[in-house]
């Protein structure tokens, strides 16, 4: 989105075109223009934990021990 309405910008393109032409509201593309203007970064999402995250060692072992990803599933999450 960031570098879409940035290209749109420098192509002299106004607001309500970026809008339409990407399908965001123009208060958003005006945001994006003023944060272009202000030579800052767009934010980077911010990560979110998976949610096998907390299962992820066991896993890990299980699988050295040899057991599929399956038997894993079947005897330890189906209780």
């Amino acid at each position: 989105m960031y570098t879409t309405i940035k290209i749109l910008w420098e192509r002299h393109k106004n607001k309500s075109i970026i809008a339409r032409l990407t399908g965001h509201d123009w208060k958003t593309v005006a945001k994006v223009i003023k944060m272009i203007g202000e030579e800052k970064e767009y934010p980077s999402k911010k990560p979110h934990p998976r949610l096998l995250d907390t299962y992820r060692e066991r896993i890990i072992k299980w699988m050295e021990e040899g057991l599929t990803e399956v038997r894993i599933h079947e005897e330890y999450f189906l209780i």
